[in-house]
């Protein structure tokens, strides 16, 4: 069973981002969790009331992490997925609180307040319960403010140490775009792609971008993944299309194939490290000017090897 985390921090933006993840949980029967990460540690204001029962209608009186929380559990009773939350009832975890819901079949949705660093801490909840998946809604940010206020999405893309889908334009009722170059960034994407296959209902488009100076060798391997994908797309019944571009310019040739309302997936680079943060790697680059979400598989190499050899499945 596939494993999604949800980020909110209160903004209109999370709003779409816990939209998503519960549909992605209602198709893929998901284990589902919601997160909020504050600076700072939970020292530093005034505790709430653990281990009672504290209606919601007193909400105003919560610490601010835990009313953004509160706040989701209003958007997933909107989404059907949980009953409205009338009351609920607070733990004390490592850094930070915690309280459950439960959905009308009595399926366990913890929220979590964790304090500390943004990435680590995300990071040390990817490692202690095993989320396949990252949902968030991250602001572009660009010039001066980048600077300034640093690049979320950057982070993300470079020390989160699972998959991440960063929604913006699209929902799960949108086409996705498959980048596929043959690479093994690319082909890391399929055995995630297996997973959410049964949650895509629209066409799955694959796109390779040759730039002008591909040898033979990069060619084949592209077309060889290419038709093992479309392949397999086609025997799970999925309309798909293959786009073949040309341009040394390929994040910008996959930007406009894709539009604005798209779900753009990308396998993160496997560069040298000192490569991807001082020049960027093709999924960044995306990832920086983009209008359409994009989900960045970060599964480890060999994940994908017995799946390319097998016969693919549905």
């Amino acid at each position: 069973m596939i494993k999604l985390l949800v980020y909110t921090d209160g903004k209109p933006a999370a709003v779409g981002a816990l939209r998503f993840a519960v549909e992605l949980k209602k198709r893929l029967a998901a284990e589902l969790a919601v997160i909020t990460v504050r600076s700072g540690t939970h020292a530093t204001e005034e505790p709430p009331p653990v281990g009672i029962d504290i209606p919601l209608a007193n909400r105003q009186s919560l610490p601010r992490g835990l009313q953004i929380l509160v706040a989701a559990t209003d958007v997933l009773a909107d989404e059907g997925l949980l009953d409205p939350q009338t009351q609920i009832n607070i733990r004390d975890v490592s850094n930070g609180h915690l309280f459950i819901c439960k959905t009308p079949s009595g399926e366990r949705i913890p929220f979590c307040e964790s304090f500390g660093h943004f990435i680590e801490t995300l990071n040390r909840e990817v490692d202690q319960h095993g989320y396949n998946l990252l949902v968030i809604s991250p602001p572009i940010r660009t010039g001066l403010r980048r600077l300034v206020t640093g690049d979320t999405t950057r982070k993300l893309a470079l020390d989160l140490h699972t998959s991440v889908l960063v929604v913006r334009g699209g929902d799960p009722d949108s086409r996705f775009v498959v980048c596929v170059d043959g690479s093994p960034s690319a082909r890391r994407q399929f055995p995630l792609l297996k997973f959410l296959l049964r949650a895509i209902r629209n066409q799955v488009d694959l796109v390779w971008v040759k730039k002008p100076d591909d040898g033979v060798e990069t060619a084949r391997a592209a077309n060889e993944c290419l038709q093992h994908a479309r392949n397999w797309l086609e025997n799970c019944d999925k309309n798909g299309r293959l786009h073949l571009l040309e341009g040394d310019n390929p994040a910008e040739l996959i930007i406009e194939a894709a539009g604005d309302s798209a779900i753009i997936v990308m396998g993160a680079s496997l560069r040298h490290d000192v490569y991807r943060r001082m020049l960027g790697s093709l999924p960044m680059q995306v990832l920086s000017q983009t209008e359409s979400s994009v989900l960045l598989v970060k599964l480890p190499p060999e994940a994908n090897s017995d799946f390319f050899k097998d016969p693919f499945t549905c």
